[in-house]
């Protein structure tokens, strides 16, 4: 019986065929391009409920604060990198220049040959040698601050082990209190250079 009232509307039996589920009494479905224009045609604020001005100012808070987040993190590594490599208050600068003074030392560049690399850990992974220069800060007996580190020198003919004592003077600055480079006699005695 229901069968046969649908059968007899004109809509149902073009649909009976077809499998038709649509109901003719709805609007036509949007195609996608025209749900995305709709999505993205902005619209001015006096025209949105109160559930979408709150969802609206939520987003735009959100993307502020992720951008103020990821421009804080970027200037802090910025910072940080900058302030090991450039200043001359770092250990890889105070690294550089114990090894510059250590390679004005006419003698001791004859000891090692030329050319003559210098690294922090030895190590026989070339890769390893690039890491991070090791230093210590330590207090002596009278509370004076003391920046201690050690370095590796390798020549052509010998190599060397270079030990450098920092302290502080009166302008909060590092400077050297003794750089010292032992050079292994290998059948000979060993030798001490010193450069401060």
């Amino acid at each position: 019986m229901f069968a046969s009232r649908l059968l007899r509307s004109p809509v149902s039996r073009s649909c009976a065929r077809v499998r038709c589920y649509v109901n003719p009494a709805q609007p036509k479905q949007r195609t996608t391009a025209e749900l995305i224009a709709a999505q993205n045609t902005p619209r001015a604020w006096n025209e949105l409920t109160r559930p979408q001005k709150v969802v609206a100012a939520s987003k735009t808070s959100f993307n502020v604060l992720l951008l103020s987040v990821g421009a804080a993190l970027t200037l802090g590594a910025v910072y940080y990198v900058t302030s090991e490599l450039l200043s001359s208050q770092s250990p890889t600068a105070i690294f550089r220049e114990a090894v510059e003074r250590a390679k004005a030392n006419s003698s001791l560049v004859a000891l090692l040959g030329e050319p003559i690399q210098s690294y922090g850990t030895p190590s026989s992974n070339a890769r390893r040698r690039n890491r991070r220069i090791h230093y210590r800060l330590a207090e002596d007996a009278y509370g004076e601050p003391h920046m201690l580190m050690v370095f590796h020198m390798e020549g052509s003919l010998s190599q060397g082990t270079g030990r450098v004592d920092m302290v502080k003077n009166d302008k909060d600055q590092w400077e050297f209190k003794s750089l010292v480079v032992d050079v292994p006699g290998q059948g000979l005695p060993s030798r001490r250079f010193v450069i401060v």
